[in-house]
């Protein structure tokens, strides 16, 4: 397959989208093998899987299993994936590539798993999906299930940034709790059972069918000219890089590229978890004011979901986190990018939780050698977020989000928005009683 999706020595700037977003789509095939317990070691068929979860109370909402070689055909979308000489003088290593998630069709890379979750909901007769997300997970499921003519009903902090984006489709519910983070809100829905229920396909992470949809990226990663020593990314949840290690486990025999998870200062259990040698580890607060983090709002984390899974991805590839970072971090990163032109000219503009790979790699370059191949995935694009932009980077911001503006029009927040979904707000007092009432008045 020829190298089109990035920029060789000898060639001219030429990232390119393979294809429509509208025909992306997942081929599902059954699932023979058995999934792995990364808690407790034991081999569990599918049929099993719920039963086997309950013997892990402590982990509702999590996911905690590493599926079987699974075989679905690779989407019809590609993202174009970009190489950064100018980033690579700067970082004092061999080579730089940028993968732009934001060219997925709803902007970032949650498409791979919320695609794969909508395809197997529908083939199960399913017209409902719910999830809990600050952002652009909701964003994607609203979007995806419009195209295939289902619902979405989406549980998020009251103070997430894109909620006018998700009531801008109709056949959605917006939930919004006040005064919450992310991990309110989900265990929430968690003890209420709304996004396991009757009638309505669970597209969290804690669905253990689901981190297979991140492993097509593995194919885009081993058809580049230059196979990467690090994969760096921001998170979240951890389901893409795990997905990313799970994909190149299936795919390759030799050493793999090491995964490197990326976090915020005092917001990046993930950290403590690596360094204590225990797949998982939960914060009761924030390690760092708020207010010096908080630009990154889809990655800063008391409890990340997919951590055992991230965890052993981790351990299969040798790789490591890089946490630590600012705002203040986020804002030099932008700096740094803003003087890569070509970078700009074709649009490669994230939001601030999308340019944490950038960050990292700035603020611990010294981790890395010059011969070293870095993959930085900017996880979702800036058109989503230019408020954010404009906050940590307001010297550079102009031509940012201009960029950012011309190239994803589609996914920019405009004034007076109309609202086709429905968006209601609980306290976050709120029972898992009450809750599940509420839901059941708008159910549909």
């Amino acid at each position: 397959m020829p190298d089109s999706s990035f920029r060789k020595a000898n060639e001219p700037f030429t990232g390119m989208i393979l294809d429509k977003p509208m025909s992306t789509h997942f081929s599902v095939s059954c699932v023979t093998g058995l999934f792995q317990c990364l808690l407790c070691g034991r081999q569990i068929a599918a049929v099993e899987i719920a039963a086997h979860k309950r013997l892990h109370a402590d982990m509702i909402g999590y996911g905690i299993l590493w599926p079987p070689l699974t075989e679905i055909l690779p989407r019809r979308v590609r993202v174009p994936t970009y190489e950064s000489f100018h980033l690579a003088e700067i970082l004092g290593v061999g080579r730089v590539y940028i993968r732009d998630e934001g060219a997925n069709p709803s902007g970032s890379m949650k498409d791979y798993s919320v695609e794969y979750a909508v395809d197997l909901g529908v083939l199960a007769g399913h017209r409902n999906f719910s999830v809990v997300s600050s952002g652009n997970h909701a964003y994607s499921l609203c979007r995806r299930t419009q195209e295939v003519g289902a619902r979405a009903v989406v549980f998020t902090p009251a103070s997430s940034s894109k909620i006018a984006l998700l009531a801008s489709f109709p056949n959605v519910l917006v939930v919004g709790m006040r005064d919450a983070v992310f991990e309110d809100v989900y265990n929430l829905v968690m003890k209420a059972e709304l996004c396991s229920s009757e009638g309505v396909y669970n597209a969290n992470v804690d669905n253990e069918n689901l981190l297979v949809g991140f492993s097509v990226i593995a194919d885009d990663i081993l058809s580049l000219s230059a196979a990467p020593t690090h994969i760096l990314a921001g998170v979240g949840n951890g389901s893409y890089l795990a997905g990313i290690a799970l994909g190149l486990s299936w795919r390759f025999g030799g050493i793999l590229p090491k995964i490197v998870p990326v976090g915020m200062k005092g917001a990046f259990p993930a950290e403590d978890a690596f360094h204590r040698g225990v797949p998982c580890c939960k914060y009761q607060e924030f390690h760092a004011l708020e207010d010096e983090i908080d630009a990154a709002e889809g990655s800063i984390a008391l409890e990340s979901y997919s951590m055992p899974q991230l965890m052993h991805g981790l351990k299969l590839t040798g790789g490591f986190p890089l946490g630590g970072l600012t705002n203040e971090d986020l804002g030099a990163a932008y700096r740094v990018l803003a003087g890569d032109a070509e970078l700009i000219n074709c649009g490669v503009i994230p939001e601030p939780t999308g340019i944490m790979s950038l960050a990292a790699a700035l603020k611990w370059r010294h981790r890395f050698q010059p011969s070293d191949v870095l993959l930085l995935s900017f996880t979702g694009h800036g058109a989503k977020d230019l408020r954010g932009i404009s906050r940590v980077s307001p010297a550079v911001s102009q031509p940012l989000i201009a960029s950012a503006i011309r190239y994803r029009p589609d996914i920019v927040e405009q004034p007076g928005m109309p609202r086709l979904g429905t968006v209601l707000f609980i306290e976050k007092g709120t029972t898992p009683d009450e809750l599940r009432a509420l839901i059941l008045e708008h159910k549909r």
